[in-house]
């Protein structure tokens, strides 16, 4: 069963705040079974930390879904007080995302040009992004990725995986994904060319 790595910032500004995932993750681990780890990240330092454990190949492997769930503008999230563009996130990942799939929970992230989103996944070597162009309500979203979680946890993270996820949610859920202005954008090349090696002329 793959797994959902999620980093989470605070909502409304402190430790106080107990708006969060949390409780979503929970249930669909006891729902399905999928397992989750969950960290709540207040400082860029604290994220950059996190996403440094999970980029190890034995760790990604087990948690292939990474959720984040940060306030959002386009082309980038908000953690505390400080911004990551995506350029950052894909520097912060490297090529360390095959068999990944990126979950932006946040506003408005993914309202840019798809020619950068392919950009950021040829980077990070990731198979999707997924998320929204807009404010998103917090119920709504929250009922919304209840069910795109369970979606995601029936097919693999590959080329044709990625196809019948997105083909399962439009089916199902069309009508929450179009009021959310969600989006899926897929790798368009998961098969990635290998690296020519240099050999000596004889």
């Amino acid at each position: 069963m793959k797994g959902i790595f999620c980093l989470e910032g605070f909502w409304y500004g402190d430790h106080r705040d107990k708006t969060s995932m949390f409780p979503v993750l929970d249930l669909v681990h006891r729902y399905n079974k999928m397992p989750f780890i969950h960290h709540r990240c207040a400082t860029v330092e604290e994220f950059q930390f996190s996403i440094s454990r999970w980029r190890n190949k034995t760790f990604h492997k087990k948690y292939p879904l990474l959720y984040l769930g940060f306030h959002g503008h386009p082309g980038l999230i908000q953690v505390g007080k400080q911004t990551i563009t995506l350029d950052d996130l894909a520097s912060l990942l490297e090529d360390k995302c095959e068999g990944v799939v990126i979950h932006f929970g946040c506003c408005s992230t993914l309202d840019i040009d798809k020619r950068l989103l392919q950009s950021f996944m040829q980077k990070t070597r990731s198979v999707a992004v997924m998320g929204y162009k807009e404010e998103v309500p917090w119920l709504l979203s929250s009922s919304f990725e209840i069910l795109l979680l369970e979606s995601l946890s029936n097919h693999p993270f590959d080329s044709k995986g990625v196809k019948q996820i997105y083909k399962q949610v439009m089916e199902e859920y069309g009508t929450q994904a179009r009021k959310l202005d969600f989006r899926f954008v897929p790798n368009e090349r998961l098969h990635f060319p290998r690296r020519r090696v240099s050999r000596p002329r004889a």
